[in-house]
C-alpha cells in the first residue's frame, strides 16, 4: 500500500467509512503486531496491538502528517505505558516461550534457533536501541521515518544504529561462544 492509498483511505475513514477503516487496520495490524512482539513480549503483543488500534480509532480525526509515523508513535506510547505498569520484561530477560536448546548445525531447526538467538539478543538492548532495530530492520522503515517517529535527527539515528548493531554483534558473539562449550 503506497502513501496515496493510505491518504485516500484516511479521507474515507474521517468521513465515517467503516470499510475503509477495516482495510487500513487489516493492512497495518500485522506490522504493528510484529513491532509489539519485539518491543514488549510475545504474550502481550496482541493485546498491545489492539490498544494501538483503539487509540487510532479515538484520535484519527486529529492525525496529520505521515500516518505511518503517527501510527508508530502511538505504538511506542502504548509500549511506554505498558512498561510503566511493570509488566514488560526487564532488559535481558528472555521470553519463556522462546527458550532454546542447543541447536545441531545439521538440523533444519537451525533457522528457528537463530531467530530465537536474535530475539533474545534484541531484548537485551537498551529501549532506544531495541526500538531502532525494530523500526529499521524488522519493520523496514527508512532513517527519515525512524527519525520522525522517534523525534531524533537522521544523524542521531545513524549513530544509534551503529551502537545498536555493535551491541547486537557483541551479544550474539558472546552467546555463540557460550554455545560452543
Amino acid at each position: 500500500m503506497d502513501e496515496l492509498d493510505v491518504d485516500s483511505l484516511l479521507k474515507k475513514v474521517r468521513k465515517g467509512d467503516a470499510e475503509a477503516l477495516a482495510v487500513l487496520c487489516e493492512y497495518f495490524y500485522p506490522q504493528v503486531l510484529k513491532y509489539m512482539y519485539y518491543r514488549a513480549d510475545a504474550a502481550s503483543a496482541e493485546d498491545l496491538t489492539g490498544e494501538v488500534f483503539l487509540r487510532v480509532l479515538r484520535h484519527i480525526g486529529e492525525q496529520s502528517g505521515s500516518f505511518i509515523a503517527w501510527l508508530y508513535r502511538i505504538a511506542a506510547n502504548v509500549v511506554t505505558d505498558y512498561a510503566r505498569t511493570g509488566k514488560i520484561r526487564q532488559k535481558g530477560q528472555t521470553n519463556k516461550q522462546l527458550t532454546k536448546s542447543t541447536v545441531d548445525s545439521k538440523n533444519p531447526a537451525d533457522a528457528v534457533g537463530r531467530h530465537i538467538d536474535i530475539y533474545n539478543a534484541i531484548v537485551r538492548l537498551t529501549d532506544d536501541q531495541r526500538e531502532l532495530i525494530t523500526l529499521k530492520f524488522i519493520q523496514g522503515l527508512s532513517n527519515a521515518d525512524v527519525a520522525e517517529i522517534t523525534g531524533r535527527s537522521e544523524g542521531a539515528i545513524r549513530g544509534l544504529q551503529f551502537r545498536a548493531l555493535s551491541a547486537l554483534r557483541f551479544i550474539l558473539s558472546g552467546e555463540e561462544k557460550a554455545h560452543e562449550h
